[in-house]
C-alpha cells in the first residue's frame, strides 16, 4: 500500500507527502532505508532542496551497489550545478569514470565543462579517450579542433578538421576554420585547395555557405564571382546585416574604402551590435 502511495505522490509532484512517507518507512523499519533513500533524494531535488538532497545521496551512495552509485553521482552533480557549484559537480563526474572510466555521456559532459572553462589540455585529453572508445562525434572533434588551435597545436587541428569533412563533408564551420589556420600559417597553396573545395560544395542556399563560397573566391582572386555571391546574399536576405557587412570587407580589401563604409554602414544601420564585428575584421 505504501509503495502504491509513494508512486502516486510522485505522479502528482507532490514531494512533500513523497517524502513523509518514506521518513515513516524508514522510522518503522529501518532496514528499508537503503531502498528508500535515493526516491527520498529525487522527492528533495523536485522541491529544490538541493542541499539536503545531496546529503541523502552521500548517505545512500555508501553503500549501493556501482550501477547505484552512479546515478547518485549523477543526481549529486545535478544539484551541485543548480547551486552553481561546477567544481563539486565536477568532483562527482569524475567520481563515475573511476567506477566506469568509458561512460561516454559523462566523458563529454567532463569535456564539455573543461571547454567552456578554457581548461583547453584537459578538454583535449577527456575527447582523445572518446575518440579512443569510438564515441565522438562531429561536435566533440569540433571542440577538439579549437582547443587545438589555442595550444598552438596547428598539426593536430588540421588532422582532425579533416577528421569532421570526413564524417560531415559539408561542415561549413571547419572549412572556415580551416581559412583562418592556413591563412595565419601563410601556406597560400593549402589555402587555396580549402578554398577551391569549398567552391565545389553544393550551394544549397544558405546564407552560410553563399558568404563563404564569396570569401573563397575573393582568395583566390576571383572578385566577380565574390561579389556575384554576396549580391546573391543580399537579394535573399535583405534585413540580413552579414552580407553587407561581408560585401564591406570586400570592398576593404580591394582597397575601395568608400564603398566599404557605405556596406558597413547598412550593416549596422540594420542591427548596431553588428559594429563590434566590423572593427574587429575590417
Amino acid at each position: 500500500m505504501s509503495e502504491k502511495l509513494i508512486e502516486h505522490f510522485e505522479k502528482e509532484k507532490n514531494y512533500d507527502e513523497v517524502i513523509k512517507i518514506i521518513d515513516e518507512l524508514i522510522l518503522e523499519d529501518p532496514e528499508k532505508a537503503s531502498s528508500l533513500l535515493f526516491r527520498k533524494a529525487e522527492a528533495l531535488v523536485g522541491l529544490e532542496k538541493y542541499q539536503q538532497a545531496i546529503t541523502t545521496l552521500k548517505v545512500y551512495a555508501k553503500d549501493c551497489p556501482n550501477n547505484e552509485k552512479i546515478k547518485s553521482y549523477v543526481l549529486i552533480a545535478s544539484c551541485y550545478m543548480n547551486l552553481d557549484n561546477d567544481e563539486k559537480a565536477e568532483e562527482y563526474l569524475v567520481k563515475i569514470l573511476e567506477i566506469d572510466p568509458e561512460n561516454d555521456i559523462i566523458l563529454k559532459q567532463l569535456s564539455y565543462m573543461a571547454y567552456i572553462n578554457q581548461d583547453f589540455e584537459r578538454c583535449c585529453y577527456l575527447i582523445k579517450i572518446l575518440i579512443k572508445i569510438d564515441k565522438a562525434d562531429i561536435e566533440d572533434y569540433t571542440n577538439l579542433i579549437f582547443c587545438c588551435i589555442q595550444l598552438d597545436m596547428i598539426d593536430d587541428a588540421l588532422k582532425y578538421a579533416e577528421k569532421v569533412i570526413e564524417l560531415d563533408p559539408t561542415n561549413l564551420d571547419v572549412f572556415a576554420t580551416l581559412t583562418i589556420v592556413y591563412e595565419n600559417m601563410d601556406d597560400e597553396e593549402k589555402l587555396k585547395e580549402v578554398c577551391q573545395r569549398i567552391i565545389n560544395l553544393k550551394d544549397d542556399g544558405t546564407l552560410q555557405i553563399i558568404l563563404l563560397k564569396a570569401q573563397a573566391y575573393l582568395e583566390l582572386g576571383k572578385k566577380e564571382e565574390a561579389f556575384e555571391f554576396v549580391n546573391k546574399a543580399i537579394k535573399l536576405n535583405p534585413y540580413d546585416p552579414f552580407p553587407y557587412l561581408m560585401k564591406g570587407l570586400l570592398y576593404n580589401n580591394l582597397g575601395m574604402s568608400d564603398e566599404a563604409e557605405e556596406c558597413f554602414n547598412e550593416a549596422f544601420r540594420l542591427n548596431p551590435e553588428i559594429l563590434e564585428s566590423i572593427e574587429k575584421l575590417s
